[in-house]
């Protein structure tokens, strides 16, 4: 641990063990939550994750706006204004759901009307999802009735794990444009590498709870996906690194081989 804590061995680039020293050291005082020891000596938390793939588009904001351009070029993003790691507007504000719930990242951005808007984003990697679902607010029936979208005929199952928790996030999202105005458009994107089949079926559960042909902002991305298109604008070592630490699972196979 204090090797790991020490040196930054966890983390891709200098740049980002200072994004996360930084963090570290200033998050409990806006309530951001980073969880200690995982941060810094856990491979497989997508918390770190999050800040290996996300730091440096932190830092080159140019690079943010021509990947996610390419992916969403609907929302006509022209500028990227800020990246910010464990993002909630308001933990525990009823204005917005009324829990604990925050982004693992959280992209602000303007579109060609210079309106601000935002895509909020959950991490996932190994994660199973068989956490107990936390306990159900009356807030969250309101924002869903607000958004138009959501079929509430369907509330039990969205009570249940691993549904809640995307539909929790999913909420605060639109908590902060449809049921406030903070932003023109949110949209919510939910990461997870392809062969975590767990994130597959929650999210195909999930989509059973929406109304038919009515816009969801609900947008699940592979982190293959991701990293190709920062691939395609960047070459440089930290993205070719992420790439083998987190998605050669080639690796496994052949690691599984030699032991036979």
């Amino acid at each position: 641990m204090d090797f790991a804590k020490k040196t930054g061995a966890n983390f891709l680039t200098n740049s980002i063990f200072e994004i996360v020293k930084y963090e570290v050291a200033n998050g409990k005082k806006v309530g951001k939550v980073i969880s200690e020891p995982r941060i810094w000596n856990n491979l497989l938390s997508s918390q770190p994750l999050a800040f290996n793939l996300f730091g440096e588009l932190k830092l080159d904001k140019q690079l943010a706006r021509q990947v996610f351009s390419e992916l969403y070029p609907e929302f006509g993003i022209t500028s990227i204004i800020e990246i910010e790691f464990e993002h909630s507007p308001g933990r525990k504000n009823l204005k917005y759901t009324g829990d604990s719930s925050a982004f693992d990242v959280f992209v602000e951005y303007l579109d060609k009307l210079d309106n601000k808007s935002f895509l909020g984003i959950e991490v996932k990697y190994s994660e199973n999802l068989k956490d107990n679902p936390s306990s159900h607010k009356r807030r969250y029936e309101e924002i869903s009735t607000e958004s138009g979208f959501i079929d509430l005929t369907k509330i039990e199952d969205l009570k249940k794990k691993p549904v809640q928790q995307i539909w929790r996030d999913h909420l605060l999202t639109l908590s902060l444009f449809i049921t406030n105005l903070d932003y023109k458009r949110g949209d919510f994107i939910y990461l997870f590498p392809m062969g975590n089949n767990e994130c597959v079926e929650a999210i195909k559960k999930y989509q059973k709870t929406f109304l038919p042909d009515k816009e969801n902002y609900f947008k699940p991305l592979t982190i293959e996906k991701l990293t190709e298109k920062i691939k395609d604008y960047c070459s440089k070592k930290w993205i070719i690194d992420f790439k083998d630490r987190y998605l050669n699972f080639d690796k496994i196979e052949m690691s599984a081989g030699n032991t036979q």
